[in-house]
């Protein structure tokens, strides 16, 4: 994935089992498909270039059972690390926070909700009956995803919808093409693990 036209956009069902979907660029072309396995004992995800599955790029594996402080690693299609993404645990208890590295473990990324307030409401009023459908339209988390000096390179936003779980991708500072690919990989997982919870 290089050269992407952002702001990326993201979206999967809710009322699907799997917790598939897809990445379409500014242009409406779909860039990347994420299919995350489901009865796997370990987090293992894998993205595509498209829905059709033909063509791997990436793999996401999770390096412990519970993701409670997890360390998950990003391989190319050739099996090669190029970059890891870490939960912090307790930072994490009270809001979503992950740490991305590239291969040679040095910090590129700091991800975090910009107001982990709107994601516990959120989260606690989905598991209300017709009322979670309301909360995915009027409660919107947004998540911050800055460099090693703090600054903001990405912005992840959910947005309003009913039946869908949407995101959109900004980019708002500069970043190499790997960095880009790290972030969008990070984001990916984010979507995973946080946003099933809505």
């Amino acid at each position: 994935m290089q050269n992407l036209a952002f702001p990326l956009h993201f979206s999967f069902k809710v009322l699907t089992p799997s917790n598939d979907f897809s990445v379409f660029d500014a242009n409406n072309q779909e860039v990347a498909y994420t299919r995350q396995k489901i009865f796997k004992i370990k987090e293992a995800i894998q993205v595509y270039r498209s829905s059709g599955r033909q063509n791997l790029l990436y793999t996401i594996n999770a390096d412990r059972i519970i993701d409670f402080n997890a360390s998950y690693t990003f391989r190319d299609a050739a099996g090669n690390v190029f970059g890891a993404v870490k939960r912090s645990g307790m930072k994490s208890l009270w809001k979503t926070h992950y740490q991305t590295s590239d291969a040679a473990g040095q910090t590129v990324f700091s991800l975090h909700e910009e107001n982990p307030l709107v994601a516990v409401v959120n989260g606690f009023l989905e598991e209300i009956p017709l009322v979670g459908m309301l909360s995915g339209f009027f409660l919107n988390p947004s998540y911050a995803i800055n460099d090693a000096q703090g600054r903001t390179v990405f912005r992840l936003r959910k947005l309003p919808s009913f039946f869908e779980r949407k995101f959109r991708l900004e980019k708002v500072g500069e970043a190499a093409p790997e960095q880009e690919q790290l972030a969008l990989l990070s984001v990916m997982l984010l979507m995973l693990m946080d946003g099933r919870d809505g």
